[in-house]
């Protein structure tokens, strides 16, 4: 089977050709054959990470495709960051995010000379509630269900009177005093907006992202629900 890739922008300066021609002996699904660029190219992996380029499109024979996308011999494979306009993401996360690449992300977006603020909202494991030390707070969510609706919450909120950009990151793991949860930042035309998006965001995150904590303190351990709702963890049987 074969197949031809075709890349665009940063993607085309990394590989240093505008397209290239895959040979493949097994089936080949969008996910392999990204893999294989990814493990072809090293280069991409660098520049994906470090300025956290997503998502990745793709179209296959001119037409949008997912990474479950079947590929047939002749296909066209065309592969591309995301448009210069803004973007909105949502993503769960296990691991700290850098928000001087975000911030720096956002700057190469062609709309970002309209931007008049950017606000950063920034959560954190509490270490004291309620008089009780904390040791403890593990996330657990849904998914793919948790993804999606952060990216829902992310691109309804690009969509409204200027916005630029959108950023959500919510970490899914077992987590200390004092350490990061979620991360939401927002570029705007004013301050205004920014703190006023960024506000409905996190609401909207905390009421519709199934995301649950399981709070560990020195009086028990509690599962956290709807809005800081505590529940005590029923025993083992």
């Amino acid at each position: 089977m074969k197949v031809k890739v075709k890349f665009f922008a940063i993607f085309r300066d990394v590989v240093g050709k505008k397209e290239i021609i895959l040979s493949f002996r097994d089936d080949l699904t969008v996910a392999k054959l990204l893999k294989h660029i990814r493990n072809s190219f090293p280069e991409i992996n660098r520049y994906i990470d470090e300025y956290e380029i997503e998502p990745i499109i793709v179209l296959v024979n001119g037409k949008p495709a997912t990474e479950k996308t079947t590929l047939n011999d002749g296909d066209e494979v065309a592969i591309f960051p995301p448009a210069a306009g803004g973007i909105g993401v949502g993503k769960i996360v296990k691991h700290d995010v850098s928000l001087e690449a975000i911030i720096n992300d956002m700057r190469r977006n062609k709309d970002f000379e309209k931007a008049g603020a950017v606000v950063i909202f920034i959560g954190f494991v509490k270490g004291i509630v309620e008089g009780k030390k904390v040791y403890s707070l593990s996330y657990e969510a849904y998914e793919p269900y948790a993804t999606k609706k952060l990216q829902e919450i992310a691109d309804d909120a690009l969509r409204r009177e200027g916005v630029i950009d959108v950023r959500i990151y919510h970490k899914v793991m077992n987590l200390k005093p004092k350490e990061t949860t979620v991360y939401i930042v927002v570029a705007a035309t004013n301050r205004q907006i920014a703190f006023d998006v960024a506000r409905d965001i996190l609401e909207r995150v905390k009421k519709e992202v199934p995301i649950w904590k399981l709070e560990v303190r020195d009086d028990g351990e509690y599962w956290i629900i709807g809005d800081g709702k505590r529940i005590p963890r029923p025993k083992k049987r």
